[in-house]
């Protein structure tokens, strides 16, 4: 077996719930904590875990007792664990498995400091344990697959799927038989004015459905402007999926056979989640064209809950573009709290649901 590589931050930080009016805790607190928790403290309605790296998805594992998050950053941390417990986190210890699982055979391992993990998603197992899809960008287009162990702070790669040409991944959703998943294109990687492209509401993207030993298959009606999130429901007979750019969630047949279904939102849908009682959360930001002032300023963003049988959406959070906070990509429920990822900055959110607006 390969030596286990291991992506560490020295410190990571949880926003306090309380407010540290204690002269004595004052004085006697490590100078480097005090300004670490006060970079770290709530804004508005929001707490933050700190220290992170641009966790773009994030989905629970072991009911919840931990939350698994992407880094979408290269030679970031690859993948974090969030302990919904304690308010802290880590990155994973990542190794390579000595021999991939079979499904995957003739797929390289990855090199695990280029990881540049993007949409997840987590498939639960014994205990602790789950597998992981990862869509990647570092050094290659592909969904890279994990077996993590939560309670260890450990995952072995275990194979990949290399993406067709010219597909930019985004977004992965496991199917529920058959060991297979779907995974959406965003735009092609050739095309250097993509992004503007999907903001205009041209069709650059689809999404794949991926069988082993068959490989790639379009799914039907799904050739939208910037697919991006994906949700499978629990039967396996319909597949959710976001069009980024013309701000619309799509309900599709995986093996068609009739119409897509189809509904508006008043933002850029990013992630699809499952909620425990069988909706949708759907989140993404606000973004204004030829909007005034920092052209890299946080941007307000919202989550709505969707019914996946009416398609109805009910708002369920919005939030401006705080300094702290902005352009949220995912949220994802644990017990009475909701929690937030964003593919920029150095923390997740969460609040709990019965705040929600």
């Amino acid at each position: 077996m390969k030596p286990v590589v291991v992506f560490a931050l020295a410190v990571v930080v949880e926003a306090p719930l309380l407010p540290r009016s204690s002269a004595n805790a004052q004085s006697t607190r490590p100078p480097q904590q005090s300004a670490q928790r006060s970079a770290c403290a709530p804004a508005g309605d929001l707490r933050f875990v700190c220290g992170l790296i641009n966790v773009e998805d994030l989905l629970p594992a072991a009911g919840g007792r931990w939350i698994v998050g992407s880094s979408f950053q290269a030679g970031s941390a690859g993948l974090y664990l969030i302990d919904t417990a304690e308010r802290t986190a880590r990155a994973v210890s990542i190794s390579i498995a000595p021999t991939p699982e079979s499904q995957y055979d003739g797929c390289p391992a990855p090199d695990l400091k280029k990881l540049t993990t993007h949409g997840l998603d987590v498939v639960p197992r014994r205990g602790s344990t789950a597998i992981v899809y990862a869509v990647n960008h570092g050094g290659r287009e592909s969904v890279e697959i994990f077996r993590l162990d939560a309670a260890k702070n450990s995952a072995q790669w275990v194979g990949c799927v290399l993406m067709p040409p010219g597909a930019n991944g985004n977004a992965v959703a496991a199917l529920p038989r058959g060991g297979g998943f779907v995974v959406t294109k965003f735009m092609d990687t050739r095309d250097k004015q993509g992004f503007q492209h999907i903001m205009a509401g041209a069709v650059t993207g689809v999404v794949y459905r991926w069988t082993p030993g068959k490989g790639f298959s379009e799914v039907p009606g799904t050739r939208l402007s910037g697919d991006n999130g994906v949700a499978v429901s629990r039967d396996g007979k319909w597949v959710f999926v976001n069009a980024y750019g013309s701000n619309e969630i799509y309900r599709v047949p995986l093996s068609g056979g009739s119409s897509p279904t189809r509904v508006k939102v008043d933002f850029h849908p990013d992630n699809l989640r499952w909620a425990p009682d069988g909706t949708l959360f759907d989140t993404g930001q606000f973004i204004e064209p030829g909007r005034t002032g920092a052209p890299n300023a946080p941007d307000a963003w919202a989550t709505v809950r969707l019914d996946p049988r009416s398609m109805a959406v009910t708002p369920l959070v919005k939030e401006p573009g705080r300094p702290e906070f902005g352009d949220a990509t995912s949220a994802v429920q644990v017990g009475e709290t909701l929690w937030f990822g964003t593919f920029r900055g150095d923390r997740v959110a969460y609040r709990p649901v019965d705040s929600s607006h």
